[in-house]
């Protein structure tokens, strides 16, 4: 069985609340990248511009259960001026290794998760297979739990054990 760790950065507390809404659908721990130093105010909104215009990262600290003790990752992200928000773009350079599977789930004010998605794919060389964009207001209306059970579904789909057909001349039942 895999094991998948949900690994989120917040910065308002919408992406937090869709993660646990996620670890109660699927069971999954989660591990939370946060922020060195603090994001508040109008200098916070302006650093998160500047960040995600540049594509710079920014330091962070994680907790939560060691990363490599995991098959795969949902990674849960704010979209800031659509693009990964800079924490978590840290997080990917730093941490995460190419080859291991890794969804992508977006909460976005208006767009770009696929932009987030194009710029994982570009820091670790595959894509992130599923990607959900979740709007903040879906997040808040709570309307979007049956998306979210939706990404478990593949996730534990994609993850399955193969199913192995022997050809029916093989059989001992074929005569």
């Amino acid at each position: 069985m895999t094991k998948v760790l949900i690994v989120l950065y917040s910065r308002t507390g919408t992406a937090r609340q869709v993660a646990l809404q996620l670890q109660q659908i699927s069971g999954w721990p989660i591990g939370e990248v946060c922020d060195v130093r603090p994001r508040v105010g109008l200098i916070g909104d302006l650093r998160c511009v500047l960040d995600s215009l540049l594509a710079r990262s920014a330091p962070y600290t994680f907790e939560g259960p060691p990363i490599d003790g995991f098959d795969r990752l949902v990674v849960l992200t704010p979209i800031w001026v659509d693009g990964l928000a800079s924490p978590m773009r840290a997080l990917m350079r730093d941490v995460v290794r190419a080859g291991r599977p890794v969804s992508l789930i977006c909460v976005m004010s208006r767009g770009g998760a696929f932009r987030a998605a194009d710029e994982i794919t570009t820091i670790l060389g595959e894509a992130p297979d599923p990607v959900l964009g979740l709007k903040q207001a879906d997040v808040l209306s709570g309307s979007c739990l049956s998306a979210l059970s939706s990404l478990v579904d593949t996730v534990n789909a994609l993850d399955a054990e193969p199913v192995i057909t022997r050809p029916m001349w093989l059989s001992t039942h074929a005569a």
